[in-house]
């Protein structure tokens, strides 16, 4: 572990390391050093830059780095393994809030079109359209070939989905134990904390 990496504004690896999770202190304060890094390093920065004309492309490439990383922290893993990362995203865009936007066809559509497209290539693939204003979350073009991403509706979502994890993570209740498990062990990795088998 790298005790002096920062992994957030407020927090460095050490912060994470000392917590002992035998106290529900200790969850609570783990899960303010996650959101302060997901709104340090994520949603702080979309808040100031989201004004700007033609944001959207850089709001969007940004949602879509924390869509993977959520669901990485929802599934306990590390990275995203190799060739699901399609699946990682309709998972997410289908089985969260997000659901009730998004089929599988068209959440596969946004990650091969708009996730695809803007991190490779800085565009959207087919006849997909960012859009602001005047249009729904998600809706198919004329030719039902590409998707119109409301990219603004898209984000407040995104915002929405995000508190609402951690407001599960807060709650100590069975239902919210495998969460905390998952969310324990994609911190840990990130602070570069061994896990048991690597400490035996």
């Amino acid at each position: 572990m790298i005790e002096s990496m920062e992994i957030s504004p407020q927090y460095n690896a050490r912060d994470w390391s000392t917590l002992t999770f035998s106290a529900e202190e200790d969850w609570q304060k783990a899960v303010d050093i996650f959101e302060d890094r997901i709104r340090g390093r994520f949603l702080d920065i979309i808040a100031y830059i989201k004004n700007y004309a033609y944001a959207g492309f850089a709001v969007l490439a940004l949602d879509c780095l924390l869509i993977e990383t959520l669901q990485q922290f929802y599934e306990g893993k590390h990275e995203t393994p190799s060739r699901q990362a399609k699946q990682y995203f309709v998972h997410f865009l289908t089985q969260t809030s997000f659901g009730d936007f998004f089929s599988e066809e068209t959440a596969g559509m946004f990650y091969e079109q708009f996730r695809c497209g803007i991190l490779h290539q800085a565009e959207v693939k087919a006849t997909s359209l960012v859009r602001r204003r005047q249009v729904p979350l998600v809706d198919f073009t004329d030719d039902r070939q590409g998707l119109i991403i409301n990219w603004e509706l898209f984000h407040r979502q995104l915002v929405i989905e995000f508190e609402h994890y951690v407001d599960q993570l807060r709650e100590n209740d069975p239902l919210s134990k495998v969460l905390r498990q998952n969310f324990k062990k994609k911190m840990d990795y990130i602070c570069r904390v061994p896990s048991e088998t690597e400490r035996q």
